[in-house]
């Protein structure tokens, strides 16, 4: 640990407010030549997620949920100031460095970085362990772990380590290969990732995780470490570290925190080594309610409706990856509140659930789904779930079990909740029994979720391939990357939900056995959404981007793209007489022209600014708000901003940041002008949209973005708001509505409030 780590006696004030007079003295005796929050979590005192709370609520700072560095970052910031002060670069910007640190009241720091890099300092904190182990990989993972394994493992570096010296670690001895296979899980666990991957390829073995769906590489591991790594896991599995030639499953359980997380383990054989495939079975998941699948108010009514349903089939269907486990296990645990009997039959038991029996497929000794679930009709079951329905026999016995008083759900690998239908009677089941047992079938997609930290109004509206599928005049939001998110716009998943409830009309269909067409064309017409018509849903409240929507979904009745010829010209909005010449001799091709149209800078109304004023005796108070530090322009005064949501009106977006960031409602509310500025991260001009709020409360409460308030006299408020901007509008203001009364084109400027 670097030494800033051990001048944390600060730290010993905070720990007060949590910990006894007798505890703290036993931490600060333990705290000599080290580190105070590696002597609390070491007593077993507080954890390291304990400490990292007190401290970021003290600071008021945001926690660094997980250490994702940009490459720009871990360029740009030099290892010496990282190693020095015991921080973590997360993200450069022209203007800012965002860094991940122990220590946020360490102000020689920040002054020493910011002098360094030329850039503001934005701090989130983390534990110091993480933060050392984060510098260690960052600058140099490579060399470092191949030293570490090697000084365990012997000199010689030019060819593999054989795997028959790895063994299980002897208590209170640290293998380094235990320690980075502790450190590359761990990781995974922090970044929210649903797999880990390990890849031997010529050039190393690559690391990498499945975070929302999307897969990242987090480091390259020299080729020597690629035996014992994957040895180490295997161990932790109990699989045969010998058998190279053959896939094989395990599972195992790891310690984070005060949590512990469940693995299952996956080998296969490949050219190069054998690629691992961890699945992290996070309990945090098993715990969901329906309320946090992130579903549309439609879908979830649907889906309670249905599980009202007391005996039946109800089928969810879905790709692998598609939350199917997640909404089922979510779905049990509202059932297990009736106080039923609750099987489950699964291959495998991804998640275990207290009060609810869980039988684990085995086929080596017989027991299928088929088998088991014949055992479990004689266990006097009220809801049984199937893990899958894979052939026949267990498709007839799950037919037979909900036509004989029970619920039974069951998965399927469909595209869409009506061929699922198709699918059981493909394989063999009566249509005249599946007509009368199905209840519901469950369709579903997992959208990335926009982080609504840095969610932008998307600058080019909304995309052409979706023009003819949304209501005209929509807005959509984009992502743009913040430390929250990890840079990448997204911070967890969202549902696209197809639920289908069957009626009579539908049930004599499926008894008729007539095929997907008629079924899709009945289940719009009882009002079921499709799983396309649920993600536009999604995209239009700002849940999800175009981009994300069309890479999970395929378009319904999406119109044909124009194709144009040589002699076509293309129509400039605004300018109805200029034509752009398409002629080869001057472009090479179309795309050319409409890469150039992509690259014009757009004009976008997507932000209102509102200025508080209270008249006191007659003179006018400002109210300014300061931002806090865990925000861009952190310690700047500015007045109530931000950006409108997805088809919301200027003058309902004014009113309701009012409420958000400040607590108070308008009494009066004016439109006073419009203001441009310009975005160039995005290559965008916004129009701020300018309001005046006359209110008569005094109480402000304040929201997440600010930390101070005070209200000022107008020229102290001319002074005390950063951008020029804020100073013209003010001013304009108060030319247009002294004392409060636009006076005779008070019926234009004021807006009428909705009561």
């Amino acid at each position: 640990m670097s030494n800033p780590s051990v001048r944390d006696t600060w730290l010993l004030q905070l720990l007060g407010k949590r910990l006894s007079e007798k505890d703290l003295e036993r931490v600060a005796q333990n705290a000599l030549g080290r580190s105070v929050w590696e002597a609390a979590t070491d007593a077993d005192l507080l954890s390291d997620d304990d400490i990292a709370h007190i401290v970021a609520e003290w600071a008021q700072v945001p926690l660094a949920k997980a250490l994702f560095v940009s490459p720009q970052a871990s360029r740009a910031f030099p290892e010496r100031l990282a190693r020095q002060f015991c921080v973590v670069p997360l993200s450069v910007t022209d203007s800012c460095v965002e860094i991940a640190t122990a220590n946020p009241f360490d102000f020689d720091c920040e002054r020493t970085l910011a002098f360094a890099t030329g850039r503001c300092i934005r701090m989130s904190v983390a534990s110091p362990r993480r933060i050392a182990d984060k510098i260690d990989l960052l600058y140099s993972p490579a060399q470092r772990v191949a030293e570490l394994v090697m000084e365990s493992h012997g000199p010689d570096r030019g060819r593999d380590i054989d795997s028959a010296n790895i063994e299980e670690p002897d208590d209170g001895v640290e293998r380094p290969v235990v320690n980075l296979v502790d450190h590359i899980l761990r990781e995974g666990i922090t970044n929210g990732a649903s797999d880990i991957h390990l890849e031997h390829g010529e050039g190393g073995i690559s690391v990498r995780y499945r975070v929302d769906g999307i897969l990242r590489e987090a480091m390259v591991l020299p080729r020597a470490v690629g035996v014992p790594l994957v040895s180490r896991i295997k161990i932790m599995g109990q699989l045969d570290i010998a058998d190279r030639l053959r896939p094989q499953g395990g599972r195992a359980r790891f310690p984070v925190g005060k949590e512990v997380v469940d693995v299952r383990i996956s080998t296969l054989p490949a050219a190069h080594g054998e690629k691992v495939v961890i699945r992290i079975l996070d309990p945090r998941k098993s715990r969901q309610s329906l309320d946090a699948l992130g579903l549309g108010n439609e879908e979830e009514a649907a889906l309670q409706r249905l599980l009202e349903v007391r005996e039946g089939l109800i089928l969810v269907t879905g790709p692998t990856g598609s939350g199917k486990t997640t909404t089922l296990y979510a779905a049990l645990r509202q059932l297990k509140e009736r106080g039923v009997n609750i099987i489950t039959v699964e291959d495998p038991v991804e998640y275990r659930i207290p009060g609810i029996v869980q039988v684990q497929i085995n086929e080596k000794a017989g027991l299928t789904f088929a088998s088991a679930l014949r055992s479990i009709l004689r266990q006097d079951p009220d809801v049984v779930l199937i893990g899958e329905i894979r052939d026949r026999e267990t498709a007839a016995m799950a037919i037979q079990a909900s036509l004989t008083g029970h619920l039974v759900f069951a998965t399927l690998h469909t595209i869409d909740a009506c061929s699922s239908i198709v699918r059981l009677t493909d394989l063999g089941v009566d249509a005249a029994k599946l007509g009368t047992a199905l209840k519901g079938v469950v369709a579903q997609r997992l959208l990335r979720r926009l982080c609504k930290r840095c969610r932008v109004v998307a600058p080019g509206g909304v995309p052409d391939r979706l023009t003819t599928l949304v209501p005209s005049g929509s807005m959509v939001q984009m992502p743009l990357g913040c430390t929250e998110c990890r840079q990448s716009g997204f911070d967890g998943r969202t549902t696209a939900m197809e639920v289908v409830l069957t009626n009579p009309d539908m049930e004599h269909t499926i008894s008729n056995g007539e095929g997907h067409e008629k079924l899709v064309q009945l289940a719009r017409t009882s009002g079921a959404r499709s799983l396309w018509e649920s993600g536009v849903s999604q995209m239009l409240a700002g849940e999800t981007s175009p981009d994300e929507l069309l890479r999970v979904l395929e378009p319904e009745g999406a119109a044909p793209e124009m194709q144009l010829s040589d002699d076509d010209s293309l129509p400039v909005p605004c300018f109805d007489d200029i034509k752009v010449n398409t002629d080869q001799s001057t472009y090479d091709s179309l795309d050319e022209i409409l890469n150039g149209f992509d690259r014009m800078t757009k004009i976008l109304p997507g932000v209102v600014d509102v200025y508080v004023i209270r008249l006191t005796d007659g003179e006018p108070r400002v109210l300014v708000l300061q931002r806090a530090h865990n925000t861009r322009c952190p310690g700047a005064w500015e007045t109530v901003h931000g950006n409108l949501n997805p088809a919301e009106r200027p003058e309902d977006g004014a009113v309701r940041e009012l409420r958000e960031e400040t607590g108070l409602s308008p009494d009066r509310l004016y439109n006073v002008t419009v203001q441009p500025f310009y975005l160039h991260t995005i290559g965008t001009v916004q129009l701020a949209i300018v309001f005046a709020a006359f209110v008569s409360e005094f109480n402000v409460i304040l929201g997440e973005e600010h930390q101070q308030f005070e209200w000022l006299s107008v020229p102290d408020a001319m002074q005390r708001f950063a951008w020029p901007r804020e100073r013209e509008a003010l001013s304009q203001i108060l030319q247009l509505i002294p004392g409060g009364d636009a006076g005779a084109v008070d019926d234009v400027l004021r807006v009428p409030l909705k009561s």
